[in-house]
């Protein structure tokens, strides 16, 4: 392996580690929409908020929306979706990172690059639950605020869900291929 190649690996080794820090470091997230619920003050927060696009022509938001904002059910849902999107990236991060080692040791045939990959597309499908549960969320400020969307930490719509679907998909690919390979190579190595 070239000098630049294991330079490079390293790099991302030590990237995927601080995004496996900085997941851990994003659960402080939905508990403020959890804080600004008990202080009834979350509606005003997501109005007032540059993480959501209004829809043209639907400039004001009468007070009556703001009050029947079901202030609970959204902080519930973004919270349960940002707790299951966090698991999902700490699996693939270390998922990737597993993978990276022992490419780095060429070690490129291995069942534990097997069960990475089996973890990546398990954390994929993960993220495809999350994405309902933030989408679900999301929806509610669409509903009663007119807002487009989040564009935000965690901005999933149904379109979302959608593309993480063939995200998985394809992953889940990859992984029967690299299955069926490791299958093949085992009994080609039995072989004499």
């Amino acid at each position: 392996m070239s000098k630049w190649l294991n330079w490079g690996i390293n790099c991302l080794i030590v990237f995927f580690r601080f995004g496996i820090v900085a997941a851990y470091a994003m659960l402080i997230y939905p508990l403020s929409d959890l804080l600004l619920t008990f202080q009834r003050e979350l509606p005003q927060n997501i109005m007032h908020s540059d993480d959501f696009l209004r829809l043209p022509g639907q400039n004001t938001v009468t007070a009556g929306a703001i009050q029947s904002f079901p202030s609970w059910p959204y902080a519930i849902l973004i919270l349960i979706g940002t707790l299951i999107f966090i698991w999902a990236m700490i699996k693939n991060l270390k998922s990737l990172t597993i993978i990276l080692k022992n490419i780095q040791q060429a070690d490129y045939f291995s069942i534990t690059n097997e069960k990475a990959l089996k973890q990546l597309v398990i954390a994929n499908v993960v993220i495809i639950v999350s994405d309902l549960f933030l989408a679900g969320g999301n929806q509610l400020t669409r509903s009663w605020f007119y807002l487009i969307g989040n564009t935000g930490i965690l901005a999933s719509t149904w379109s979302t869900v959608a593309s993480d679907a063939w995200h998985a998909i394809t992953l889940g690919i990859i992984y029967l291929i690299y299955h069926y390979t490791l299958t093949l190579k085992t009994e080609n190595d039995l072989t004499i």
